[in-house]
């Protein structure tokens, strides 16, 4: 699964039997289904679906009661087929567990399960829901993590990999589409029956289906047949994913040494979808805005993204698909591998969109640091234990993947990868199979790594220290400054690049102790701790040292490395190793890189102190301030995008042009921005498709009600996916007033759907007044914001509304999300962390403030 956020709004193994049984939202053990079989009748026009499934199980133990799962179904006939058959009762648990009785006791043995069922289809994104495009309806599923169970009765459970066997009745006018191909179809009445085949052992979760009025555009030089589907009137924008997907799964099945494990590949342009994309087996679904990508006018971006979420997918194919972790704890491991391999194969496949230069580690180090964050891998009992800290699973696993495969060598981690998965096809693991895959292919101790990243939070801050040719690395816990934390200790592979002048040397030191001291080749006079920015840890130099890296950064530091140096000094400073004013001079100084990527990330990272550090008293200062470093790329680049330029300049460019709309309130950009922004909703002449989205935002905030009916009713009509998503992101910057209310009013329509929210909300915090309306309207619009989006969203509000740099909306957030901690699983956890982060804000403000200030004077 490919994850967005969808509301702008773990030695420890796998649970033993006794903590499994005590918890309550897992299914007892007494049954262990073999395979099911499930039929449905589907009907995308009604509002409810019917069906009946059978399950062949054994029983192991004597019981009365069966545990399966199920959510907002209504079960009858339930039977009980084999020796001591009997007729069922259910009841249906808080939990998602339905406990189905018999009056006698079950003996052990194999039996059969059958029973009929009814439900309606959901309208927040998951399970088996339903939704309008174009005017037609819609049916597409999202199981995972656990709502298959909304859809069918089902062992909900990923160890329970098992083959299903899916037969779909609908309407003769829809298209159906499942996990495998059709092997019979039969028509009677006005209604088509699908037969589709049975599965290969899979888990409930990717089990799949879609139901309506699709187009096809067939995908050509797989090994198994494929399709890209759309829905109604889109077909046209599927050529660049169906031309991407052969080779990215070509490069995949030649880095696993196995080929594509399933008998058919399709892939579906899903308009509203609650993640990125999903890897069900052989349906492996997209939000559209992603795999619908114009081919001739798409940004480089756009595409990067594409290919980069294609391969994340595909890569789960085997990682996830074929072998399957054994619970929820390990699912960290599932998701930073695709990452971690979707890098590798979209800078192989595409070298030129620099992908490379990514450093998943910067999403998440900030967060990681805290003290309420949790270890990635960690006890899962409800799916709100599962979405805490999700994202940080994601990138800080691919970031220590990463680094243990630079330790190791690319060829001993395939060589572990391949073993790997060619000893677990379609069975179920923990993360103890793949560290000791690792381990006997490399003949190095990869879980004593490992673990002490993954079963703990936080990382280590790594002193470095030349005298001579010696060098002294020590290790302490990372914490902002002032927090007292336990001591804690990691097994680190230390990547050090070190130079002299006449020569540089990269090195990887294992460091396991406390403090150790490495002789070097020579006697350097400069020394980076973090050698092709693998590590996930931050380091310290003194004084000195600092300053002899930065003089030798531009010429002894690759890309990467420098990028790598800017988010290590911006950590610094909460760490308090840093002052403000020093992190500002040295950010800006990297705005005049030679590498858009640096000029970008230096910018980027000092306007995310905005929040921090300006107020009234002070924003002059800094629009001058960011504007002027903004100008010294825009002098470089120019303002418009040129042919035949860099792809790196025209990724640049919105950044520097948002920078001089927004904090500049630049005339000539505003008038550009709306002058452009007017003929492309009026379809005339060609757009900047680098800069049209930043231009759509410019103008609506600077415009008036009437602009923001012209940009809506474009949003309602267009048929582009990527057009329809700038739409939406600047319908978000409305002006304060009556604009931004009736956008706010409108983001609860039947035009906004659930996973639009993020897009709609996105821009909503920019100044304060707007941010503070903002805040109003979702307190007072509490219910229906909740009832609209996804269940597993519902723990993120409080931080979009509590957070920031003021313990007044923290306070706020306390007070009404507290007495709903016991309705909403997640709340107390997201509360106790946004209290944190809000905390660290305030006194990193207090401490700093009159540092930065001095500065932008």
């Amino acid at each position: 699964m490919y994850r967005i956020s969808t509301i702008g709004l773990v030695s420890a193994a796998l649970f033993g039997s006794t903590a499994l049984s005590a918890n309550e939202f897992v299914l007892n053990k007494v049954a262990k289904p073999i395979s099911q079989a499930v039929k449905l009748t589907l009907d995308p026009a009604k509002d409810n679906f019917t069906g009946s499934t059978e399950i062949k199980l054994d029983v192991l133990d004597n019981t009365h009661i069966i545990e399966l799962n199920g959510v907002a179904y209504t079960a009858s006939d339930i039977k009980l087929g084999g020796a001591g058959q009997c007729d069922m009762t259910a009841k249906m648990l808080d939990t998602g567990i339905v406990q189905l009785h018999c009056d006698h006791e079950i003996k052990a043995g194999s039996y059969t399960l059958s029973l009929d069922f009814s439900a309606p289809y959901n309208r927040q994104s998951v399970g088996l829901y339903k939704t309008i495009d174009a005017g037609l309806p819609y049916l597409f599923t999202q199981f995972e993590m656990s709502d298959a169970r909304r859809a069918f009765p089902v062992f909900d459970e990923p160890s329970y990999k098992i083959p299903f066997q899916v037969t779909i009745t609908a309407p003769s006018s829809e298209k159906v589409y499942s996990n495998t191909p059709e092997i019979s179809v039969s028509s009677k009445d006005g209604f088509t029956t699908h037969t589709f085949a049975q599965t290969k052992p899979i888990p409930s979760y990717l089990v799949a289906f879609a139901v309506g009025q699709f187009e096809e555009l067939e995908v050509k030089g797989m090994k198994v047949p494929g399709r890209v589907i759309t829905t109604k009137g889109k077909i046209e924008m599927a050529e660049y994913a169906a031309k991407q997907m052969p080779v990215i799964l070509s490069a995949l099945e030649d880095y696993f040494g196995v080929d594509y494990p399933y008998p058919k590949l399709d892939t579906v342009a899903v308009p509203e979808f609650p993640f990125g994309a999903m890897e069900n087996a052989g349906l492996v679904t997209y939000r559209e805005d992603i795999i619908l990508v114009d081919d001739k006018n798409a940004t480089q971006n756009a595409k990067q993204r594409s290919v980069s979420v294609i391969a994340h997918e595909l890569a789960h194919q085997w990682y996830g698909n074929l072998v399957t972790m054994a619970w929820w704890n390990d699912l960290w491991l599932n998701e930073a591998f695709a990452s971690w391999m979707a890098a590798k194969i979209t800078y192989q496949v595409h070298p030129e969109f620099e992908s490379n230069l990514r450093l998943s580690k910067n999403n998440v180090m900030g967060l990681d640091a805290r003290l309420s964050t949790k270890p990635i891998r960690k006890p899962i009992k409800t799916e709100a234990d599962i979405m805490d800290g999700l994202g940080l699973a994601y990138s800080k696993g691919e970031a220590v993947l990463s680094m243990v495969e630079n330790w190791i060598g690319e060829e001993a981690f395939r060589t572990g990868i391949r073993n790997y998965i060619r000893d677990h096809a379609y069975q179920n693991t923990t993360a103890d199979d793949l560290w000791n895959a690792l381990a006997k292919a490399s003949g190095k101790d990869v879980a004593k790594v490992l673990k002490t990243f993954i079963e703990q939070s936080s990382y280590p801050l790594i002193t470095a220290d030349i005298k001579g040719n010696k060098l002294t690395l020590s290790q302490q816990r990372f914490v902002t400054a002032g927090t007292k934390a336990p001591a804690q200790m990691w097994t680190v592979p230390v990547s050090i690049k070190i130079g002299n002048g006449k020569q540089s040397k990269e090195l990887t030191l294992l460091l396991d102790k406390q403090t150790q001291t490495f002789e070097l080749p020579f006697k350097p006079t400069w020394v980076f701790p973090d050698g092709q920015g693998m590590g996930y840890y931050r380091w310290l130099l003194d004084q000195q040292q600092m300053q002899a890296l930065l003089a030798n950064a531009k010429e002894g530091l690759n890309t990467r490395e420098r990028k790598a140096l800017i988010s290590a000094a911006d950590a610094l400073l909460d760490a308090g190793y840093i002052s403000g004013g020093d992190l500002l001079k040295t950010l800006g100084e990297f705005v005049n890189d030679q590498h858009p990527q640096i000029v970008s990330t230096a910018l980027g990272y000092l306007q995310s102190k905005k929040g921090t550090f300006v107020d009234n008293s002070n924003s002059e200062l800094w629009a001058k301030f960011i504007t002027a470093r903004a100008e010294l790329a825009i002098k470089r680049y120019g303002l418009v995008t040129k042919a035949g330029e860099d792809a790196q300049i025209s990724k640049l460019r919105p950044t520097l042009i948002s920078l001089l709309g927004f904090e500049g309130q630049d005339k000539a950009i505003i008038n550009t921005a709306k002058a452009q922004s007017l003929a492309y909703l009026k379809g005339e002449g060609e757009s900047d498709s680098y800069l049209i989205g930043t231009y759509l935002a410019i103008a609506v905030f600077n415009g008036d009600v009437a602009f923001l009916q012209q940009v809506q009713g474009a949003f309602e009509t267009t048929k582009d996916p990527q057009k329809r998503t700038h739409l939406l992101h600047a319908l978000g910057y409305a002006p304060a007033g009556k604009a931004q209310q009736a956008v706010l009013a409108y983001s609860l329509s039947e035009h906004i759907l659930a996973p639009d929210l993020s897009y709609l909300f996105g821009g909503q915090d920019y100044t304060e007044a707007r941010q503070t309306a903002f805040r109003d309207w979702a307190y007072t619009n509490y219910d229906a914001l909740a009832a609209k989006l996804p269940p597993f969203a519902l723990p993120r509000i409080p931080a979009y509304l509590g957070g920031g740099c003021k313990l007044e909306p923290l306070e706020r957030a306390n007070a009404f999300f507290k007495p709903k901690a016991e309705q909403v699983p997640g709340y107390a956890r997201s509360l106790a962390k946004l209290e944190e982060q809000v905390n660290n804000c305030v006194k990193l403000k207090a401490r700093e403030q009159a540092s930065v200030d001095k500065f932008l004077k």
